[in-house]
């Protein structure tokens, strides 16, 4: 693995500042310098003067087929998918047609989503439908050069404790419509076999919240922490609805929550209460859950949540850059990733500057970390590298051909929808 000297590197080091240094990779991990003294002659040296350079962002909740569904979940609430309506029996013919997708085809669909994710600046994505190949999706996201995590859901049992170079797996926990005495035994008898991390897509929105509550009286995280169930290795999806305790319940037990606010708005399933879980010490971390990878407008729009649940000053676009790289990284038991520091991953994005852009820093007061979330775009992404290997240099995907898939993922789209308005009418 070849070192390199990244030279005049403005950098967002582990306090979430913009600094200025130089940065040494080497076997994958980063060194930060005192000076250049030390480095040896057959090191590559970069200079990174007209780049901001951050830490690798964590997609902690996405659905891998979702981009070729996009549009077809509009307007509509999640219990009423695939209904009786002229949409629903649309979504229906959609998603009869992705399950008899050949495991070809829906590698395609899933690298298509990743290699948007590259272009974004994400360097990790949890997985959550890997359909029934999770080897196929750890593949595909090996391929393109990320790092992330399978919900394997009723297969951790041939998953258990395995790693497919930088994948590892999970299992699945129960949404609020499958909850049962017995599934919660299930998953008890799980837990106890397979110390894994376990997902699920928790008190969304209010009909999930009105199912639990009607059944059994309490939260399903009330639930979770009776049967055992809520940990640090306990991540869960949304949280719209929790309440007061379940926030407390989670900030003792140490599980985490992705918040995924776009895809909450247009599902119309509520605001999660993001700044009551941060005063807690709850670990939250960011999703663009369905249809999307852009991970700076979910970036965004955390921060303009967090303006109006909570003192203008209290939570700063510092925070949103932690969430969206410490705090996954925490989520999903990465130690030693998520930040530029010594001895930590070297997954890096190099954002080239906007001399439009003000640029600002004296005594106590900075523009730097606030207009680098406001401003920025996939456009101005022109590196990604993770484990000091560049998987995007100048904007060009350098371990997949992205022309290729792009064509191949063109005519499955094509296939997936033919026929289906026509059998509508």
């Amino acid at each position: 693995m070849v070192s390199v000297l990244l030279k005049n590197a403005n950098y967002l080091n582990a306090d979430y500042n913009v600094v200025q240094g130089n940065l040494l990779v080497k076997e994958g991990k980063i060194i930060v310098l005192e000076d250049t003294s030390s480095t040896q002659p057959d090191e590559q040296t970069m200079d990174c003067r007209e780049f901001i350079i951050i830490p690798g962002l964590y997609n902690s909740h996405f659905h891998g087929y979702s981009l070729s569904a996009k549009g077809i979940a509009r307007d509509i609430k999640i219990e009423d998918w695939c209904n009786d309506s002229s949409q629903g029996q649309i979504q229906k013919r959609y998603f009869d047609k992705l399950d008899n997708l050949s495991s070809s085809d829906y590698q395609i669909v899933l690298m298509k989503a990743y290699i948007e994710m590259v272009k974004q600046g994400i360097v990790f994505t949890s997985e959550s439908e890997p359909q029934e190949w999770p080897d196929l999706a750890a593949e595909s996201i090996n391929k393109v050069g990320l790092k992330g995590l399978i919900d394997t859901h009723d297969k951790i049992a041939d998953y258990h404790n395995k790693k497919i170079h930088n994948i590892s797996f999970g299992t699945h926990l129960l949404e609020e419509e499958d909850i049962t005495d017995e599934t919660l035994a299930n998953c008890e008898t799980i837990k106890q076999k397979y110390d894994s991390i376990h997902l699920t897509h928790c008190m969304e929105n209010d009909w999930r919240k009105d199912l639990i509550f009607s059944s059994y009286g309490k939260s399903s995280v009330e639930l979770y922490k009776e049967r055992d169930l809520l940990d640090h290795k306990t991540v869960l999806y949304h949280g719209v609805h929790l309440n007061e305790k379940d926030i407390t319940l989670l900030a003792e037990t140490g599980a985490s929550v992705v918040h995924c606010p776009v895809s909450n708005y247009w599902t119309a399933a509520g605001i999660a209460p993001v700044s009551k879980m941060l005063e807690k010490g709850v670990n939250v971390c960011l999703g663009t859950d369905f249809a999307s990878v852009d991970i700076w407008e979910t970036m965004k729009i955390s921060y303009f949540l967090l303006k109006n649940s909570a003192p203008i000053q209290r939570f700063t676009a510092e925070d949103i850059f932690k969430m969206a790289t410490k705090n996954g990284a925490a989520a999903y038991q990465l130690s030693s990733h998520g930040s530029i520091e010594d001895n930590f991953a070297a997954d890096m994005v190099f954002i080239k500057k906007d001399s439009f852009i003000p640029d600002i820093q004296t005594g106590n007061f900075s523009t730097a970390v606030h207009n680098l979330m406001m401003e920025t775009n996939k456009e101005r992404i022109h590196h990604v590298m993770v484990d000091g290997e560049w998987i995007m240099y100048n904007r060009e995907l350098k371990k997949v051909d992205e022309e290729t898939i792009n064509q191949e993922y063109q005519i499955i789209v094509e296939k997936l929808y033919s026929g289906i308005t026509e059998s509508m009418k």
